[in-house]
């Protein structure tokens, strides 16, 4: 975000205007004053940086409403705050539903008016944010809803890129709930088998019977109840890829015949005699120590090491919290729209508390926290009221355990570098990149201008 805040205030009374920026001016804010709304329409027209419009609601040329719509079809991002001598309900309903930030009966007390501007930066902070970071990391080549921008994850989304295009076996590594059937289906995606189809199994769900016949399939009468030939996943994914999460979990005999699958590329269905061959990529996932399991015994080296072509570890939560703000966002995002509610962010004393939890659950805990949170809220911003109790009593509890929060990206390197991504898959179209960050062309040549970003 630019560092410096601009205002564009509209009033036909210039003693009004001179209220304005002595109420505002101290706290910062740049205040441009116009006493003819037209020209303060053409300098937002012509790319005037402006964040917030105050406009008085009765003015000679046209009134607040026109102006409110007209600056909304220029920038809907920029919050405009209607201030007005002949206030009333209905004309105060009328704003808001027409999209203004907040209306203001005069004569107004300089420090409300200056904490209304505070607060409707914080609000449209928040929702650029959310607009910004929650596109799904545009062209990492697509990570799917893999998102993250900490250094961690910026090797996982490497190893996505170098691994996409060859065949080679990935076993995935990582604690329940950090993605790992999201880093599945991106490597799948973006590979050239993305046109054949993507399975998944968790082998920990089913026992060694089940589990065969879902692998492999099984003839007619291979048994009691197979009244007819059934398909095994191996032959449903045919052409595509295999995801097998919770690997670790298959017993001995089970890990012979998966080997052999490895090994030979072919398999027999249950009760049959015909050798069925198969071509698909198999993407292997644990949560537990897989070489561990083969110096204890449990776990068979050979069909380790035809798993372990290409690892992937991704790190639990805890240790990656720069990427916590934009999984927020991310949720925040989804869920909004799912749940039609208009929830434009979250407050820093609730992110605050999201930061210090220690998310044994990983990104799953998260989402679903985020989801409840917006289920429950009655606010625009999520805030600490709308986190779980025991969230804040875990907190409390075992204060020692969490390590202080330590960014290693601020949100201008943030911002910077999906910006920098965006230009990159836009092949520096800056048109359609602005298109793809949710902003118009001349916001985009701004940031850029600032960033440093060659033009």
């Amino acid at each position: 975000m630019d560092s410096k805040v601009n205002i564009i205030a509209m009033d036909d009374e210039e003693t009004m205007l001179r209220i304005l920026r002595r109420s505002l001016e101290p706290e910062g804010y740049v205040v441009e004053t116009f006493v003819n709304p037209g020209e303060a329409l053409k300098r937002i027209e012509n790319g005037a940086s402006a964040d917030i419009v105050i406009t008085d609601l009765m003015l000679p040329e046209m009134d607040g409403f026109t102006i409110l719509e007209k600056v909304r079809s220029i920038d809907r991002d920029i919050m405009v705050i209607v201030i007005t001598a002949f206030s009333s309900v209905e004309s105060a309903v009328k704003a808001i539903k027409a999209g203004a930030y907040d209306f203001i009966p005069k004569p107004f007390d300089p420090e409300h008016i200056a904490l209304v501007v505070k607060r409707a930066i914080e609000t449209r902070n928040l929702r650029l944010e959310n607009i910004g970071l929650r596109k799904r990391l545009a062209g990492i080549p697509a990570a799917g809803e893999l998102v993250g921008a900490s250094r961690a994850m910026r090797q996982v989304f490497g190893m996505i890129e170098k691994v996409k295009d060859t065949d080679g076996t990935v076993l995935i590594m990582g604690e329940s709930g950090v993605g790992k059937e999201l880093v599945a289906r991106a490597i799948h995606t973006n590979s050239k088998r993305t046109a054949g189809p993507f399975i998944a199994l968790n082998c920990g769900a089913l026992p060694d019977e089940l589990l065969e016949s879902e692998l492999f399939g099984y003839e007619k009468g291979a048994f009691t109840g197979a009244v007819s030939r059934k398909t095994g996943l191996f032959e449903a994914a045919q052409g595509g890829t295999f995801f097998l999460d919770e690997v670790s979990s298959i017993s001995p005999m089970m890990q012979v015949k998966l080997l052999r699958v490895l090994q030979e590329r072919s398999f027999m269905r249950l009760g049959g005699k015909d050798t069925v061959n198969v071509d698909v990529r198999i993407i292997a996932a644990t949560n537990e120590d897989l070489k561990e399991a083969v110096d204890k015994g449990t776990f068979r080296k050979d069909l380790y090491y035809r798993l372990n072509v290409v690892p992937i570890e991704i790190p639990p939560l805890r240790e990656r919290r720069d990427d916590i703000p934009l999984l927020i966002r991310h949720f925040i995002g989804r869920y909004s729209e799912k749940t039609d509610k208009k929830i434009s962010g979250i407050s820093r004393d609730a992110e605050e508390l999201l930061l210090k939890y220690l998310w044994e659950g990983n990104v799953r805990e998260l989402e679903n926290i985020i989801e409840r949170a917006i289920t429950v809220t009655d606010d625009e911003i999520i805030g600490t009221e709308d986190i779980p109790v025991e969230v804040k009593a875990d907190i409390q509890r075992n204060p020692e355990e969490v390590s202080p929060y330590q960014p290693e990206l601020s949100l201008f390197d943030v911002e910077r570098l999906h910006i920098e991504t965006v230009l990159k898959v836009s092949n520096n179209n800056k048109s359609k990149a602005a298109r793809i960050l949710g902003i118009d062309y001349t916001t985009l040549l701004r940031k850029l201008k600032a960033m440093n970003i060659p033009l």
